[in-house]
C-alpha cells in the first residue's frame, strides 16, 4: 500500500475513534427508587436528549428516550420538557401502547419529587399523569440541564469589548462626551445591566417555580393554562414597562430604564 495512503487510513481511523470518544456521556438526573432519569448533551449542537425508565403504580416498567425540548432552572425546581418519545421497553400505562407525544418533567428539589405530565391532544394521544417520589438529584444533573439551555444573546459581563460597542454605543446614542467621560459612563451603564440581568434571572426563577407546582394538581385542559399563563406573565411585564413613560432625559434616561425594568420584574415577582 501506497505509504501516503496508509497515513490517510491512519488519520481517518483515528479521527472516528476521536469522535466516538466525544460522544456525549449520560448524566444522572434524578434517581426515584427503581426509576431513573439521564440527559444527554446534544452532539455538535444538536438537541440533546431525555433517557428515562418509570416504574409507576401506572405501568409495571417504562423505559424511553425523547428529545429534549427545553430546560428551566428555578431556583427550587428543575423542569424538563421533551417531545418525540420512543419506547424502549415496557409501556407507558397498563393496556396502552402509545406514547404521549410530550411530556413535561419536574423536579421538584425541596420535596425529593418527580412528576411527569403531559394532557392528552386527542386521537390516540394518551393523558400521562406520575408522581415520583423519595428522589434524589445527581450532583452533576444542574451543570447538565444548564447546558441544555440555549445561551444567552447578549454579552455576559463588561469586557472592554462588550462596554465599548454596546454599551459604548446606547451612551453615544444620548450623549456627545470626551472619551475617557464615555467609557467611563459605559462602563457604569454595563454595570447597572448587569443587575437588570440578574433581576430577570431571578424572575425567571419564579416564574419556573410557580408553573412546577402548578402542575402538581394540573390535569386535561388545566395542564394547558399553566403554561398559557406562563406566557401570560411576560405579556404583564410588557404592560409594567410600557405603564409610564420615562421623565428622565440623556444618560440619565438609559439608567432609569434599568431602574424601571428591574422594578417590573420586582413587582411581578412578589405576585401570583
Amino acid at each position: 500500500m501506497n505509504r501516503w495512503v496508509s497515513l490517510v487510513v491512519v488519520v481517518e481511523t483515528f479521527a472516528v475513534g476521536a469522535v466516538a470518544e466525544a460522544a456525549p456521556a449520560p448524566v444522572t438526573v434524578a434517581t426515584c427508587g427503581d426509576s431513573k432519569l439521564e440527559v444527554v448533551a446534544g452532539a455538535n449542537g444538536g438537541a440533546g436528549e431525555l433517557h428515562a425508565a418509570i416504574a409507576s403504580a401506572n405501568a409495571s416498567r417504562w423505559s424511553f428516550v425523547a428529545t429534549v425540548g427545553l430546560a428551566r432552572l428555578g431556583a427550587k425546581t428543575r423542569t424538563i420538557t421533551v417531545e418525540d418519545l420512543h419506547t424502549k421497553d415496557g409501556k407507558p400505562l397498563r393496556g396502552k401502547d402509545a406514547a404521549p407525544s410530550q411530556l413535561f418533567v419536574d423536579l421538584l428539589i425541596d420535596d425529593k419529587k418527580v412528576l411527569l405530565r403531559h394532557a392528552s391532544e386527542g386521537g390516540g394521544d394518551p393523558e400521562y399523569v406520575v408522581d415520583l417520589d423519595k428522589c434524589s438529584f445527581g450532583a452533576g444533573s444542574d451543570a447538565a440541564l444548564a447546558a441544555l439551555v440555549p445561551g444567552p444573546t447578549e454579552p455576559i459581563g463588561c469586557s472592554p469589548a462588550a462596554v465599548r460597542t454596546t454599551f459604548g454605543a446606547l451612551v453615544a446614542e444620548v450623549a456627545k462626551l470626551p472619551e475617557p467621560d464615555a467609557e467611563r459612563e459605559a462602563l457604569a451603564l454595563c454595570e447597572d445591566h448587569r443587575k437588570t440581568v440578574a433581576a430577570r434571572a431571578r424572575l425567571e426563577q419564579v416564574i419556573s417555580d410557580r408553573a412546577a407546582h402548578d402542575r402538581i394538581a394540573g390535569r386535561g385542559a388545566a395542564l394547558m393554562r399553566i403554561e398559557e399563563t406562563r406566557m401570560k406573565t411576560w405579556n404583564r411585564i410588557d404592560a409594567c414597562l410600557g405603564a409610564e413613560p420615562s421623565k428622565a432625559r440623556g444618560i440619565g434616561a438609559l439608567h432609569d430604564a434599568e431602574a424601571r425594568t428591574r422594578a417590573c420584574y420586582g413587582q411581578i415577582a412578589a405576585k401570583p
